[in-house]
C-alpha cells in the first residue's frame, strides 16, 4: 500500500524526503478496453494481472489513459456532455484501488490529442459541432466543460477506498492530457492552475510527441514535462532532459518505443542521468480471460516474459525488466515463481489463465484417477498466443483429468494447478 504523495523539489522528484525516481508501462486500457468484444470495460481478471506483472518486471509506476481520458462512448466516464457514468467510475475506482495495494504510482491524463475510442478533444469539439479540434481550446464551452469534467474526477470519492482522489497518494500526477502537441501555453496554465486549486497533493503533468514543448517551461503551476519518443533515444533523452532539469521542472519520459531502439544505450543512459525523473514503455497487455494473451496489434505490445517461439523478444522484454529495477536503483532480481494456473476446460482443447511469469507450461493428465499415473502432454511448452492447446493424445470416449504447472524464465517451476475432469466428448 503506498501512504505517501510523490512531491517535488525543483527538477527533482521526492517521496518520504528521498529522491524518487520510477519506471513501469503504459497500461493505457485499465479504465475502458478495446481489444476485447470491442469497446468494454477490462475484467478484473485483466486489471490484476496486467497490474502483478508490471509488479513482476520492477514498475514502481503506471501511466494509464483511461483511468481519467474517458469520453464519448456509452461505457466511457462521460458519454454525454455533462453526464457521468457511475458504472464507468466504479470500474475506474478498482483499478486505483488495485494500483494502490501494490505500491504503484499511477499518471492519469485527463484527455487525448488523439480520435481514439476513449474521446479526447475531438469529442470535446464535435459536443460544440466542430470537427475542428483546436475548438477544445478556444471554445469557451469546452472549456467550461473540460473543467467541471477535471472537477469531477479530481473530487471523485473512491468506492473501494472511500479515499477522494485528490487525497489519494497512489496518484502521483494529473497529466493535462496525453499528447496535446499543440496545446496554447496560456490553456496549459489556465488548466494547470485550475487543477492546483482544486487538489494541492498532486503534481500537473503536461507533454508531447516528439520533442519538448519549450514555451511550457516557465508555467509556475506545472511541475512535469513528459516527452515522447518513437523510438527510445539517448541523446535526446539526455539533452532535453537537461534542459527540463535547467528550468527546475521535472524531466519525465511517459512513453518510448522499444522494438527498434538501441535499448542498451537508452536504458543506461536514463539510468545514468539524475535529470531523468522516470520512463514509461508503450506498453503492456495481459493474459487474457480464456487462456493466452490479450491481443494488440501496434507492434509494441508487451507480453510479459515474452513469447518463447521468439528468443530475441523475450531477450528485449528481459532487457525492459532489468531497466525497470535499475532505474529505481535496485538490483536485479531473480525471477518469481509463478502461481498456479487456473484451468478452464478441457473439452476439445486445454484453456487455461495463464500465471503472472510464466514462460513455459507442463501439462500432464491421467485417465486413471485423481492421484494418477500421469502422462505429460506438454513439457515446459513455451507460452503463446493461443487460447487453448490440443491434447494430440487424448482418447475421447474415456474421462480424464488435467494439471499445469507454470516455469518462470529461469525454468523454475511453481505449483500444480486444481485438477480439472474432463468428460468424454
Amino acid at each position: 500500500m503506498t501512504t505517501s504523495f510523490v512531491t517535488r523539489e525543483k527538477s527533482r522528484l521526492l517521496l518520504d524526503g528521498k529522491p524518487f525516481r520510477f519506471a513501469g508501462p503504459n497500461i493505457y486500457w485499465l479504465g475502458l478496453d478495446e481489444n476485447v468484444n470491442g469497446v468494454d470495460w477490462p475484467t478484473p481478471f485483466r486489471v490484476i494481472d496486467a497490474l502483478d506483472t508490471a509488479v513482476e518486471m520492477g514498475a514502481n509506476a503506471v501511466r494509464s489513459h483511461t483511468l481519467g481520458a474517458s469520453q464519448g462512448s456509452p461505457k466511457s466516464i462521460m458519454p454525454q456532455p455533462g453526464v457521468f457514468n457511475e458504472e464507468a467510475l466504479r470500474k475506474v475506482d478498482f483499478a486505483v484501488h488495485e494500483a494502490g495495494k501494490r505500491g504503484l504510482k499511477l499518471i492519469i491524463p485527463f484527455a487525448c490529442n488523439w480520435d481514439y475510442y476513449h474521446g479526447g478533444r475531438f469529442t470535446f469539439a464535435r459536443w460544440q459541432g466542430s470537427e475542428d479540434p483546436l475548438t477544445f481550446y478556444a471554445n469557451a464551452e469546452c472549456v467550461a466543460l473540460f473543467k467541471r469534467y477535471i472537477g469531477a474526477i479530481v473530487g471523485r470519492v473512491n468506492t473501494y477506498s472511500g479515499i477522494a482522489y485528490k487525497d489519494d497518494p497512489t496518484i502521483m500526477a494529473w497529466e493535462l492530457g496525453n499528447e496535446l502537441n499543440d496545446a496554447p501555453a496560456a490553456w496549459v496554465k489556465e488548466m494547470a492552475d485550475y487543477v492546483k486549486s482544486l487538489d494541492s497533493n498532486h503534481l500537473v503533468a503536461h507533454g508531447k510527441q516528439f520533442g519538448l514543448d519549450r514555451d511550457k517551461l516557465g508555467i509556475d503551476s506545472l511541475d512535469i514535462l513528459d516527452v515522447h519518443y518513437y523510438p527510445a533515444d539517448a541523446e535526446e533523452t539526455v539533452s532535453d532532459a537537461r534542459e527540463v532539469e535547467a528550468a527546475g521542472k521535472v524531466y519525465i519520459q511517459g512513453e518510448y518505443g522499444w522494438p527498434d531502439a538501441d535499448l542498451e544505450a537508452f536504458t543506461a543512459a536514463a539510468e545514468a542521468e539524475p535529470a531523468v525523473s522516470g520512463t514509461l514503455f508503450w506498453s503492456l497487455f495481459p493474459h487474457a480471460d480464456g487462456g493466452g494473451y490479450v491481443q494488440h496489434y501496434d507492434g509494441f505490445s508487451v507480453h510479459y516474459p515474452g513469447t518463447g517461439v521468439n528468443d530475441d523478444l523475450a531477450a528485449r522484454i528481459g532487457q525492459l525488466r532489468a531497466h525497470l529495477f535499475r532505474m529505481r536503483g535496485l538490483d536485479v532480481p531473480e525471477h518469481s515463481v509463478p502461481a498456479a494456473p487456473v484451468v478452464i476446460r478441457a473439452e476439445g482443447g486445454i484453456a487455461f489463465r495463464r500465471a503472472v511469469g510464466g514462460a513455459y507450461y507442463t501439462v500432464e493428465r491421467t485417465t486413471e484417477s485423481q492421484e494418477g499415473p500421469w502422462t505429460v502432454v506438454y513439457d515446459r511448452r513455451p507460452a503463446d498466443h493461443a487460447e487453448y492447446w490440443i491434447d494430440p493424445t487424448r482418447i475421447h470416449t474415456k474421462p480424464a483429468y488435467y494439471r499445469i504447472k507454470a516455469h518462470n524464465a529461469a525454468g523454475i517451476a511453481g505449483s500444480y494447478s486444481a485438477l480439472y475432469r474432463s468428460e468424454p466428448f
